[in-house]
């Protein structure tokens, strides 16, 4: 191979330390060694072919840096034995937190499968411009003995595979005061809400004293700590209440809490208070959530309690009655039955409900496109949600997002 023992080493090394995936590609840009982690060896194939398409759209291979919206990466040659090969390292991400939707945007994403693409983000790095200019620099004086300064790295103009990418905009998340800009890795922050949602309050309590304290990106130009943690605290406060609905609470409780919670953090001056404030609303959720459940379950009996949790839980696949009758051990027609009976609904237009609350969520705190949304929820057409929508609001998904957009 073209690496002597010495320089595998190091690399193996510089990956523990990093995370940052590496890939060895010949001049035919054929991939002949990579380093990760064991956890992703079962991505390598979909990871292989993603590398290999990458590498050929750089128009500098010799040198440069690669980004797309939420991803960077870095490629450079360095020779052995009169023979050139490329040194590729990516991907990394530029935040850490991802809604499935956003993952799913990740240039990455289109031939895995969901659970595959989860387990690829949590373990790939959030990188800052100090340990991604540091990690290049290594890797390029190991390999070649010449590198840019951290300078250099710094004011380089990226390429953009997407063509559209704004580069300021990926600039900007590399500028000052880093320590502000860090995210809360996705996993943590699921950790969190998935406790919401189940309304499991003794859980969501383990879960803040065993978690590091939440982070937030830089959501505004103030260079004042306080002011980003209330930005962060807003968006933190969306989620729960979006998580907590999902578990069951009602969606104008939800919603009115969350206004009240909000004019709170608007009042806090501290850091401090700020942070006890945003546990304290996660753990009100929660009770509320765990109660709506018990609710819940003494109205219904638990074939039809096991559907509306089933329901919540995978708003964004396509939920048929078939897979809800082997959820539960009944007859299609036996749980069709029953489910009318006891909510005074069909199971479709229940879910067709649960959907278009979801797509309300959406539409009113996210910039995700229309037929973005559609998508995720996994109706049949664009077309079709947008009928659906207007039967069930009185209005476009357009017309209500014009209303109620709050973002």
């Amino acid at each position: 191979m073209c690496l002597t023992a010495f320089e595998k080493s190091m690399i193996h090394a510089l990956y523990d330390n990093n995370k940052i995936p590496l890939w060895i590609l010949n001049k035919n840009f054929e991939i002949k060694d990579y380093y990760f982690s064991d956890m992703l060896s079962s991505l390598k194939e979909p990871l292989s072919a993603h590398v290999q398409s990458l590498s050929t759209k750089t128009l500098s291979p010799e040198f440069d840096i690669l980004c797309y919206e939420n991803e960077l990466y870095y490629i450079f040659t360095f020779h052995r034995n009169n023979e050139t090969f490329y040194i590729l390292g990516g991907p990394m991400l530029l935040s850490g937190f991802y809604h499935i939707t956003e993952m799913k945007r990740l240039s990455f994403a289109s031939n895995m499968a969901f659970d595959e693409l989860k387990s690829l983000v949590d373990n790939l790095p959030i990188i800052s411009l100090t340990s991604f200019s540091s990690y290049l620099r290594m890797t390029m004086l190991l390999l070649k003995e010449d590198a840019p300064t951290l300078d250099e790295i710094s004011k380089y103009k990226f390429s953009s595979p997407q063509g559209s990418l704004n580069c300021t905009f990926t600039h900007e998340l590399f500028e000052n005061l880093e320590d502000y800009r860090i995210h809360t890795p996705y996993s943590h922050e699921l950790a969190v809400l998935n406790c919401v949602k189940e309304g499991n309050v003794s859980k969501l309590e383990a879960t803040y004293k065993t978690l590091p304290q939440t982070k937030y990106g830089n959501m505004s130009n103030s260079h004042n700590p306080l002011r980003q943690l209330f930005y962060g605290s807003i968006a933190n406060t969306t989620l729960v209440t979006r998580f907590a609905i999902e578990g069951g609470l009602e969606e104008e409780t939800a919603f009115t809490l969350s206004d009240v919670y909000i004019k709170q953090m608007e009042s806090c001056r501290t850091l401090y208070e700020l942070n006890k404030l945003n546990e304290e609303m996660a753990v009100d959720f929660t009770m509320r959530v765990a109660k709506a459940k018990n609710s819940k379950q003494s109205i219904f009996t638990k074939p039809v309690s096991s559907c509306i949790d089933y329901i919540s839980r995978n708003i964004h696949s396509k939920i048929t009655l078939d897979t809800l009758a082997k959820e539960v051990n009944l007859t299609s027609k036996y749980l069709s039955y029953l489910f009318s009976k006891e909510t005074g609904q069909t199971l479709s237009s229940f879910i067709e409900d649960k959907k278009i609350n979801e797509a309300k969520n959406l539409l009113t705190y996210s910039k995700y496109s229309y037929s973005h949304i559609s998508h995720y929820l996994s109706f049949y057409s664009h077309s079709y949600f947008i009928s659906v929508f207007k039967k069930k609001v009185g209005m476009t998904p357009k017309e209500y997002r014009e209303r109620y957009f709050q973002i």
